[in-house]
């Protein structure tokens, strides 16, 4: 009896072994009106009665062995692209730098610390750089997963929970970089229990408003706290620390606000009754989070010393009541 491997199928000369998968696919050769064509067939799909009888071709058949070669060479570059495809992506993170050295009083959070100085640059995040040097980020997470809160300060909690949030942000982008252009398309991405600080699982949406909002109480961790967008503040190029937390915080609060495409502008827009009105622009973020902003005041009480050139002039102007409207939100990843 004929083995399998002794098959032949044949049309116009050309041979293949049918029980060979090729790329784990099998294939066959079907005719056609005007020239052969090589069909796919999936694994388990009866194709017997689609062919003609087979007739088996002789190696003196003319024109044979070259139609052999010819087929092999286009089913191999079919696998080679195949395989391309497939390891692109792992070669996609390229880094040509190396984490910075760590300030000398970043403690536990020296690992990030060196990572932040050395691959984030004016609010721009080189994910690939954090993928290539990932161990250093998990050693970081180590830190935070095993920290006793119970020996910090109130100020090393604060600076903990914000940096924790920051680099947690991060490690969740990396599993999908390369092929992520949003925080938005990881499903559940702020309520998934996958983040441990002293023992303790929590998700993004713990951290921030069951532990920074709520037992804090300080506005201006919204612009230290960074989702991985363009529209969020700009992520710090350094840790957050509890022996300078207070300067960094009001150094984030002042280049939010003061950025026109992210924090506030003067801009025309419409007023109740459709006449084009100057207003002033803030971001989403303070619409979204306008209760912890007017704590102590109104909205426009809170930016004002954070506000520069036109937009505190219109503020000025306006006897500190200015009519406000908010920016869109831009949630395209905020790096490369």
């Amino acid at each position: 009896m004929e083995s399998p491997v002794d098959r032949w199928v044949g049309w116009s000369g050309l041979r293949h072994f049918s029980s060979q998968p090729t790329c784990q696919r099998r294939w066959t050769v079907v005719p056609l009106l005007t020239a052969p064509h090589v069909r796919r067939v999936p694994r388990g799909e009866t194709t017997s009665s689609e062919l003609p009888r087979p007739v088996p071709a002789t190696r003196g058949t003319p024109g044979g062995e070259k139609a052999v070669m010819s087929v092999t060479r286009v089913l191999l570059l079919a696998c080679f692209a195949l395989l391309v495809s497939f390891t692109v992506p792992a070669m996609a993170a390229e880094c040509q730098g190396e984490p910075a050295v760590a300030a000398e009083d970043a403690g536990i959070h020296a690992p990030f610390d060196g990572l932040l100085r050395a691959f984030v640059h004016d609010g721009v995040v080189d994910y690939g750089c954090f993928q290539v040097h990932e161990r250093q980020l998990d050693d970081y997470l180590r830190n935070l997963a095993d920290v006793d809160l119970g020996e910090l300060s109130r100020g090393e909690q604060l600076a903990l929970w914000i940096d924790a949030y920051n680099a947690f942000s991060i490690k969740l982008i990396l599993s999908r970089y390369p092929k992520i252009a949003s925080i938005k398309e990881i499903p559940r991405r702020w309520d998934r229990k996958d983040w441990t600080v002293g023992g303790q699982k929590y998700s993004l949406d713990q951290i921030e408003n069951e532990i920074l909002r709520k037992q804090f109480h300080e506005p201006r961790i919204h612009f230290a706290i960074v989702c991985a967008s363009k529209s969020c503040p700009d992520l710090a190029p350094e840790a957050y620390l509890d022996t300078r937390l207070d300067e960094q915080l009001d150094r984030a609060a002042h280049r939010f606000v003061a950025d026109p495409g992210k924090g506030s502008k003067v801009a025309h827009g419409k007023s109740a009754l459709g006449r084009s009105v100057d207003k002033l622009y803030l971001s989403s973020i303070f619409k979204w989070f306008r209760a912890d902003f007017e704590r102590g005041g109104t909205l426009v009480d809170f930016v004002m010393p954070y506000l520069t050139g036109d937009e505190r002039f219109f503020v000025e102007e306006a006897n500190g009541d200015p009519p406000i409207a908010f920016l869109d939100y831009d949630w395209t990843l905020n790096g490369k």
